[in-house]
């Protein structure tokens, strides 16, 4: 039987949520609390298999909450629940990198459609949340309809796009960042591009990797992490300001510049492409999702094959699934690759590296903490 704490100062989303889980077989909603505190010294001094979480409670908000069970390295899983009126996008994101497994937005009006759409996703979240095989993705991730048969991705080489000087970007969180002066680069290294794939967990593994480069690292760096629209730019933010690179989403034509980490926009397919004069570029656009996926790290993998650059270093973060894995599969086929996955010990969930490891692509597993410096000494830096 599974426990899942219920944690919510509304008396009647409480009811409902303990409802929902109390019909699903194997599962039972155990201590119901009505604040962040209470929920706090309950987790601390409970075993639960999951958590739901109102991210706008009294006395201990949901994100503080979220913060320090991260300090404390407390590794209940938590769901977190949002407000659909006036959702920040940001506040959606910041959840997820603070460790919570699923977000959910909570129902405005308790209609009939609108408790059944809640509840399935609700019973979709904890399961994922306790690793039931069954399911194989967060909710928050499962919003689009997936083509059954999606169409063939295809490399296009593109006019030559406008100059992206440094500048400032703005957000779309309705906010803005300057982007850092590159640093002129006399990188003569091997290596062209660093590609990183990473799923469930990614934006915590990514806010501890991407700050633990420096600042000259010589070539750029792409990342496809999965999540839904409105999240990327957020998130991307919030990792620049404390990174040494520039940390920005990836835009449909800009030109991959070194000391630049360009992070695939929420909801849609990133590749990397040649352009006219031979420069890798950045291709976003909205094809039907692949495998589930958009975007999908196997597409921006597959693209590779076709740029200038012949020697790739690749990396696989924690992540459901095993995206990443027929990519460089195929893309090793192609191209000279130095591939690292993160190890078992430091991932959310070890089912993209896991893939990676067992097939045998893997020429490092390591710690999130050991990555970065192992990218670095590839990259002679």
């Amino acid at each position: 039987m599974y426990n899942i704490l219920v944690a919510d100062n509304s008396a009647l989303m409480r009811k409902l949520m303990c409802d929902i889980i109390n019909s699903v077989q194997n599962f039972q909603a155990v201590e119901p609390c009505m604040d962040g505190e209470m929920a706090y010294n309950r987790i601390t001094k409970g075993s639960f298999d999951a958590v739901t979480l109102n991210l706008e409670m009294p006395k201990l908000t949901g994100e503080n909450l979220l913060q320090r069970l991260k300090s404390e390295k407390i590794k209940t899983p938590v769901i977190a629940i949002g407000s659909v009126v006036g959702a920040d996008a940001a506040m959606q994101a910041r959840a997820i990198e603070l460790g919570a497994v699923d977000y959910l937005s909570r129902p405005f009006r308790l209609t009939p459609e609108q408790r059944s759409e809640f509840t399935d996703r609700l019973v979709h979240a904890i399961r994922f949340a306790v690793k039931d095989k069954s399911v194989s993705k967060p909710a928050y991730l499962s919003g689009d309809r997936v083509a059954k048969a999606p169409s063939p991705v295809v490399a296009r080489r593109m006019t030559p796009p406008k100059t992206l000087a440094d500048r400032t970007l703005s957000s779309h969180a309705g906010g803005s960042h300057t982007v850092k002066l590159c640093e002129p680069s006399n990188y003569k290294g091997k290596y062209s591009l660093v590609a990183i794939a990473s799923s469930t967990g990614g934006p915590q593994a990514l806010h501890t990797l991407l700050p633990m480069f420096p600042k000259n690292i010589g070539v750029p760096m792409v990342i496809v992490q999965h999540m839904p629209k409105g999240f990327t730019a957020s998130l991307a933010e919030r990792i620049n300001a404390q990174s040494n690179l520039t940390v920005k989403e990836a835009e449909e034509g800009e030109v991959l510049k070194p000391n630049v980490v360009y992070i695939a926009p929420g909801g849609r397919h990133l590749q990397i492409v040649d352009n006219a004069q031979g420069k890798m570029c950045c291709r976003v656009y909205d094809d039907p999702p692949v495998n589930n996926l958009r975007p999908c790290a196997d597409v921006m993998y597959e693209s590779l094959k076709k740029v200038s650059a012949d020697h790739i270093i690749c990396a696989v973060l924690t992540g459901m699934g095993a995206d990443g894995t027929k990519g460089i599969t195929s893309l090793k086929k192609a191209k000279d690759l130095y591939v690292v996955t993160q190890s078992e010990e430091t991932c959310v969930v070890y089912g993209m590296p896991k893939a990676a490891d067992q097939a045998g692509l893997s020429n490092e597993s390591l710690p999130i903490t050991e990555i970065s410096k192992s990218i670095t000494k590839k990259l002679g830096v």
